[in-house]
Protein backbone atom coordinates (compact mmCIF):
# COMPACT_ATOMS: atom_id res chain seq x y z
CA UNK A 1 0.00 0.00 0.00
CA UNK A 2 1.27 3.49 -0.86
CA UNK A 3 1.32 5.61 2.29
CA UNK A 4 0.91 9.35 2.12
CA UNK A 5 1.28 9.53 5.88
CA UNK A 6 4.79 10.53 6.94
CA UNK A 7 6.59 10.13 10.22
CA UNK A 8 9.73 12.09 11.01
CA UNK A 9 11.82 11.62 14.16
CA UNK A 10 14.38 14.27 14.99
CA UNK A 11 16.93 13.47 17.68
CA UNK A 12 18.43 16.72 18.94
CA UNK A 13 20.96 17.96 21.44
CA UNK A 14 20.82 21.68 22.11
CA UNK A 15 21.79 24.38 24.56
CA UNK A 16 24.19 27.16 25.30
CA UNK A 17 27.14 27.04 25.39
CA UNK A 18 27.41 24.09 23.01
CA UNK A 19 29.73 23.17 20.14
CA UNK A 20 27.85 20.80 17.80
CA UNK A 21 31.02 20.15 15.79
CA UNK A 22 32.76 18.87 18.92
CA UNK A 23 29.70 16.74 19.70
CA UNK A 24 29.86 15.25 16.18
CA UNK A 25 33.48 14.22 16.76
CA UNK A 26 32.63 12.83 20.18
CA UNK A 27 29.89 10.46 18.99
CA UNK A 28 31.17 9.89 15.44
CA UNK A 29 27.79 10.45 13.76
CA UNK A 30 27.29 13.20 11.20
CA UNK A 31 24.20 15.32 11.87
CA UNK A 32 21.48 15.98 9.32
CA UNK A 33 21.38 19.57 10.58
CA UNK A 34 23.17 21.81 13.04
CA UNK A 35 23.41 25.47 13.91
CA UNK A 36 25.43 27.77 16.11
CA UNK A 37 24.13 30.25 18.64
CA UNK A 38 24.05 33.74 17.16
CA UNK A 39 23.52 32.65 13.54
CA UNK A 40 20.61 34.20 11.68
CA UNK A 41 17.58 31.92 11.39
CA UNK A 42 17.05 31.16 7.68
CA UNK A 43 13.89 32.51 6.04
CA UNK A 44 13.05 34.66 9.06
CA UNK A 45 11.75 38.08 8.00
CA UNK A 46 12.50 39.53 11.44
CA UNK A 47 16.25 38.73 11.12
CA UNK A 48 16.19 36.80 14.38
CA UNK A 49 19.30 35.01 15.57
CA UNK A 50 19.58 31.55 17.09
CA UNK A 51 19.47 31.67 20.89
CA UNK A 52 21.27 28.35 21.30
CA UNK A 53 23.36 25.88 19.34
CA UNK A 54 21.91 22.56 18.21
CA UNK A 55 22.83 19.22 16.68
CA UNK A 56 20.09 17.21 14.94
CA UNK A 57 19.72 13.84 13.31
CA UNK A 58 16.43 13.12 11.56
CA UNK A 59 14.84 10.13 9.92
CA UNK A 60 11.84 10.50 7.64
CA UNK A 61 9.65 7.70 6.37
CA UNK A 62 6.46 7.28 4.36
CA UNK A 63 4.64 5.00 6.78
CA UNK A 64 1.80 5.06 9.25
CA UNK A 65 3.70 2.96 11.82
CA UNK A 66 5.87 4.88 14.29
CA UNK A 67 7.77 1.72 15.18
CA UNK A 68 9.11 1.48 11.59
CA UNK A 69 10.88 4.81 12.08
CA UNK A 70 11.80 4.52 15.76
CA UNK A 71 13.64 1.23 15.17
CA UNK A 72 15.85 2.97 12.58
CA UNK A 73 16.83 5.74 15.00
CA UNK A 74 17.44 3.21 17.78
CA UNK A 75 19.75 1.19 15.52
CA UNK A 76 21.86 4.30 14.87
CA UNK A 77 22.12 5.53 18.46
CA UNK A 78 21.90 2.45 20.69
CA UNK A 79 25.68 1.97 20.76
CA UNK A 80 26.32 5.69 21.29
CA UNK A 81 24.30 6.23 24.46
CA UNK A 82 27.32 6.07 26.78
CA UNK A 83 29.26 8.56 24.60
CA UNK A 84 26.29 10.90 24.44
CA UNK A 85 25.71 10.76 28.19
CA UNK A 86 29.42 11.32 28.91
CA UNK A 87 29.38 14.41 26.70
CA UNK A 88 26.13 15.74 28.21
CA UNK A 89 27.34 15.15 31.78
CA UNK A 90 30.52 17.16 31.15
CA UNK A 91 28.57 20.07 29.67
CA UNK A 92 26.21 22.52 31.28
CA UNK A 93 22.68 23.32 30.17
CA UNK A 94 22.35 20.77 27.36
CA UNK A 95 19.05 19.08 26.59
CA UNK A 96 18.17 16.01 24.55
CA UNK A 97 14.86 15.70 22.75
CA UNK A 98 13.09 13.47 20.29
CA UNK A 99 10.71 15.46 18.10
CA UNK A 100 8.11 13.23 16.49
CA UNK A 101 6.38 14.88 13.55
CA UNK A 102 3.31 13.11 12.21
CA UNK A 103 1.95 14.20 8.83
CA UNK A 104 -1.23 12.17 8.64
CA UNK A 105 -3.20 11.58 5.47
CA UNK A 106 -6.75 12.29 6.63
CA UNK A 107 -8.06 8.98 5.30
CA UNK A 108 -5.24 6.87 6.82
CA UNK A 109 -4.30 7.71 10.38
CA UNK A 110 -1.18 6.66 12.24
CA UNK A 111 -0.18 3.99 14.75
CA UNK A 112 1.71 5.89 17.46
CA UNK A 113 3.09 3.19 19.71
CA UNK A 114 6.14 3.84 21.88
CA UNK A 115 7.61 0.37 22.33
CA UNK A 116 10.06 -0.59 25.08
CA UNK A 117 13.09 -0.15 22.83
CA UNK A 118 12.18 3.46 22.12
CA UNK A 119 11.20 4.24 25.71
CA UNK A 120 14.42 2.63 26.95
CA UNK A 121 16.63 4.90 24.82
CA UNK A 122 14.56 7.95 25.84
CA UNK A 123 15.01 6.99 29.48
CA UNK A 124 18.74 6.21 29.23
CA UNK A 125 19.34 9.61 27.62
CA UNK A 126 17.05 11.42 30.06
CA UNK A 127 15.42 12.88 26.94
CA UNK A 128 12.10 14.56 26.29
CA UNK A 129 9.61 13.62 23.58
CA UNK A 130 7.62 16.25 21.70
CA UNK A 131 4.88 15.15 19.28
CA UNK A 132 3.51 17.45 16.57
CA UNK A 133 0.60 16.32 14.41
CA UNK A 134 -0.44 17.70 11.02
CA UNK A 135 -3.43 16.49 9.00
CA UNK A 136 -2.82 16.33 5.23
CA UNK A 137 -6.05 17.01 3.37
CA UNK A 138 -6.76 16.04 -0.23
CA UNK A 139 -7.97 19.23 -1.86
Amino acid sequence: MQYKTNINIIFSVFGSPFDPYDFTKSIDIAPTNLWIEGEFIPNNKMNKKREESAWEYSIHSHTMFFEDVSEKIIAIFKNKIENINDYINKADNLMIKFDVVLEIEEAQGVALYFNRNFLNIVNKLNAEVDVDTYILRNE
